[in-house]
């Protein structure tokens, strides 16, 4: 539009020029001489010549010129959609060509860069690591979705700001100001306040423009959680067999020492000893019983079960213990209760074990309360006592095989019971659960599919 303005005022300047030359030259025709009047009519054709030249050339040339300098700005501006129609003639339509095959090509460079950023940014994206892109003065340049999670804050929030605003760190500030300065790859393990582990790689970036580092935070958390209950089943079961192989060792050394000649004491002796090796034969069995149902290898008679005739049968069963600690142990079951599909004897063995150890914790004078339940597709079993209960940073481990919390360290029993139970309810499908307060009780609670629906698979 500009370049047709500036055309037509061009023109008109032209026309305007030649008609004020022409009236001049007719008001002076009659008193000028003949050569005089022959060159003048000369000057007012070459005039007029170059005035149609122009108007040609404006035509062939200045238009089309001047629409290619406006498809041009429209390009640099973002347009790049834009092409110079329709195509002129000549020499100009060559050059037009040669500048939209120009523009073709711009816009397919910038469509395949920006489908690669785009790529970039979704693997980014989907990565279940925190990753955040820093610049030169340890600004923000980049925040995946993870980081978002991470630091609770959005995009818009994390991007700009300092990093040592997100991670007031001072190794991993540390580390990055390595990668950034000295082209280091660093690595660092931070221990977040809730108890989150964190493995931090920060790493250079060679020719990544405002990106000069990239961070990375891999969540350890659950490796951590392993790596300690590894060790803690080593000193479990470290715990558990040197106990009795101390008391075995210490009967046969006092034996030795000459109690073996009175009948009654080596009776007495021999007796403790036997209850030691028994205290480890039923660890062993306990432990490869376990063992043989977390492997699947422990067969299930899967087959309709009335959990009304289980629960009695615990119940019936554990009664005379408790009555001697001096606890009540009443049962209520809802009418109606559909069967469940597993293996009579294994079931009873949960419900007998959260029983035996509901009256392990209770003090005397307390009361354990057993009901079973319609409930999440089969039955809910809930075992309630009034016990000291546990506390709540135990609770996650309590189904962990061997580990004990501090109300069971003195306590008989091999530490393989409550895990035999999560294994066994799900190995029939079902799950197993526990809520508890230190001084107000627990409340174990599992559930069996009924016999009618489809077994779901262990964990």
């Amino acid at each position: 539009m500009l370049g047709s303005l500036r055309f037509r005022t061009a023109v008109a300047y032209i026309l305007l020029t030649v008609a004020a030359f022409v009236a001049l030259a007719l008001y002076l025709l009659d008193s000028l001489s003949d050569i005089t009047r022959s060159i003048l009519i000369a000057v007012i054709a070459a005039a007029a010549a170059f005035a149609i030249l122009s108007l040609a050339l404006g035509a062939t040339i200045m238009r089309p010129l001047g629409r290619l300098a406006t498809t041009a700005r429209s390009i640099a501006g973002g347009n790049l959609g834009e092409r110079v129609n329709p195509r002129p003639s000549g020499e100009v339509g060559e050059l037009a060509d040669a500048f939209n095959q120009m523009a073709q090509s711009l816009e397919e460079i910038v469509a395949a860069a920006s489908q690669e950023r785009n790529r970039l940014i979704a693997a980014l994206n989907s990565s279940i690591d925190a990753v955040a892109a820093v610049d030169a003065d340890g600004r923000i340049t980049f925040a995946n979705a993870a980081a978002e999670r991470l630091f609770v804050r959005s995009r818009d929030e994390l991007v700009g700001n300092p990093f040592v605003w997100v991670m007031p760190n001072e190794p991993v500030i540390e580390a990055l100001r390595a990668s950034r300065e000295e082209g280091r790859r660093e690595l660092v393990t931070v221990e977040r306040p809730n108890r989150q582990y964190l493995q931090v790689i920060t790493t250079p970036i060679v020719g990544g423009g405002e990106w000069a580092a990239l961070v990375v935070f891999h969540d350890i958390t659950e490796v951590k959680r392993v790596e300690q209950v590894r060790r803690d089943f080593v000193a479990n079961v470290s715990h558990e067999l040197r106990t009795p192989l101390a008391s075995i060792k210490s009967v046969l050394e006092t034996l030795q020492e000459g109690a073996l000649e009175d009948k009654t004491v080596a009776r007495d002796f021999l007796s403790r000893a036997e209850e030691e090796v028994d205290h480890l034969v039923q660890m062993v069995e306990e432990f490869l019983e376990l063992s043989r149902i977390e492997s699947g290898e422990l067969p299930l008679a899967r087959q309709p079960v009335e959990m009304t005739e289980v629960l009695a049968g615990a119940v019936e069963r554990l009664r005379p213990q408790a009555e001697r600690k001096g606890l009540s142990l009443a049962l209520e079951v809802a009418p109606n209760l559909p069967s469940v599909r597993g293996d009579v004897d294994k079931l009873m063995r949960v419900v007998a074990n959260l029983i035996h150890n509901a009256i392990k914790f209770t003090p005397v004078g307390g009361a354990i309360h057993l009901s079973a339940n319609p409930g999440e597709g089969g039955v809910t079993v809930r075992v309630r006592d009034t016990g000291i209960g546990i506390a709540r940073e135990e609770l996650p481990r309590i189904f962990e095989r061997f580990y004990k919390g501090d109300r069971a360290r003195g306590s008989a029993g091999t530490g393989l019971g409550l895990a035999i139970v999560k294994h066994t309810v799900e190995a029939h499908g079902g799950s197993v659960s526990v809520e508890s307060e230190p001084g107000r009780g627990s409340t174990f609670m599992f559930s069996i599919p009924a016999a009618s629906l489809p077994l779901k698979s262990p964990r």
